[in-house]
């Protein structure tokens, strides 16, 4: 059962939709009632068939075909955004407000044809990858308006989608060329970022589980960095929440080497410290990786922050072009490449199965294709 309101040339009113089964067909079978000046009044109505003093009527009728996608969206969010984190509301909102909503917002809903909707794939699949992402969206609020008896049928169902060649996933570097770009920062960056970069490789990290990492996670006496949390965004303020998933909640060790980095980056972060106005005496609470902003008030970095870096040292250096996600595949790969068990490296990051570790984020690099063809050719020469 839920309330809706609809526009009339009077104005707003409301109307009562109450779900009674399914017909012999398999059609969802409603109970219609409109024309309530209030949502007040509409609830009391609600509650009167709740109560069964009102019997419920299968009603052919449809409340004002005269809704738009954008209307249709809004009731539909607002029932959705109860349903996920922030976060995921926050990012399912912008795809609706950059590339569906200019489309298909002022239309009305029972004017939008397949037609509409073949050509806006078409023309959507040219320049967004994950186009069946986009399909999946727009065909949401058709369906939240069948539920609420606005049309029939889905103007999206039928849908051609465009075949999409896929490319070669390359979005990591090989053991050389990350050597290669550590050796570039520690040598022309600030050490932060070296520290930052240096962690980031040699743990498998997600950027956002970096984000959120805190003094208090790392323990310096046993190599061990807690993974509990991740640091996203909601219309620009940082936002912790919980890891991806269950799997995700992790204790990883870390070398020697890294460890001594992390304990050399706190140095610099205690001597910026120093230097504001009010100086915390723990700072085991504080971001492992902030920034001090203009009013002297430490913030976490900013969700394209390390981007933003990377991408400005591989145009400088003209290096291979990975993202920051790039680091995690590499932590993987070179993993895989050394004979790590599956099971260890997937635990590591923070996956449910290995199989979803060697599915995603393993690759062969050439020094590993080699070294596999070099054992196989010694091992069919020991049979001459």
């Amino acid at each position: 059962m839920s309330i809706h309101k609809y526009k009339t040339k009077k104005g707003i009113l409301y109307y009562v939709s109450f779900y009674i089964g399914l017909d012999a067909y398999g059609k969802k079978k409603r109970h219609l009632k409109r024309g309530f000046k209030t949502k007040k009044e509409a609830k009391l109505y609600e509650a009167r068939l709740e109560a069964g003093v009102v019997a419920p009527t299968v009603s052919t009728d449809k409340p004002n075909p005269k809704v738009t996608y954008k209307e249709l969206y809004q009731e539909w969010f607002n029932a959705y955004v109860g349903t996920v984190e922030e976060t995921t509301s926050s990012q399912t909102k912008n795809i609706y407000r950059i590339h569906i909503l200019p489309i298909f917002g002022d239309k009305f809903i029972d004017q939008i044809s397949p037609l509409d909707c073949q050509n806006f794939i078409t023309q959507k699949s040219q320049t967004f990858k994950n186009i069946k992402q986009i399909k999946s969206y727009t065909s949401k609020i058709f369906d939240f308006a069948i539920n609420m008896n606005y049309i029939d049928r889905n103007p999206m169902k039928n849908v051609i989608m465009p075949k999409i060649k896929k490319t070669r996933s390359d979005n990591f570097w090989s053991l050389e060329e990350l050597h290669h770009f550590l050796a570039i920062v520690k040598e022309t960056e600030p050490f932060k970022h070296f520290a930052l970069f240096r962690l980031l490789a040699f743990s498998g990290l997600r950027k956002g589980e970096l984000y959120a990492l805190k003094w208090v996670d790392i323990n310096f006496d046993s190599n061990l960095l807690n993974i509990d949390k991740s640091l996203g965004r909601i219309d620009g303020k940082a936002i912790e929440k919980s890891t991806k998933n269950e799997s995700s909640v992790r204790t990883i060790y870390l070398d020697d080497e890294t460890i001594d980095i992390i304990k050399q980056w706190r140095n610099f972060y205690l001597k910026e410290q120093s230097q504001l106005p009010l100086t915390k005496l723990n700072i085991s609470d504080e971001y492992m990786f902030s920034y001090i902003s203009s009013n002297d008030k430490i913030e976490p970095l900013h969700a394209d922050y390390i981007n933003n870096v990377l991408n400005r040292i591989i145009k400088k250096h003209k290096l291979k072009p990975i993202s920051p996600h790039g680091f995690r595949h590499t932590h993987a790969t070179l993993m895989s490449e050394i004979g790590i068990d599956p099971s260890n490296t997937s635990k590591r990051l923070g996956h449910a199965s290995s199989q979803m570790t060697l599915d995603v984020y393993t690759h062969t690099t050439k020094t590993g294709e080699k070294n596999s063809i070099d054992k196989f050719a010694d091992y069919l020469n020991k049979a001459k």
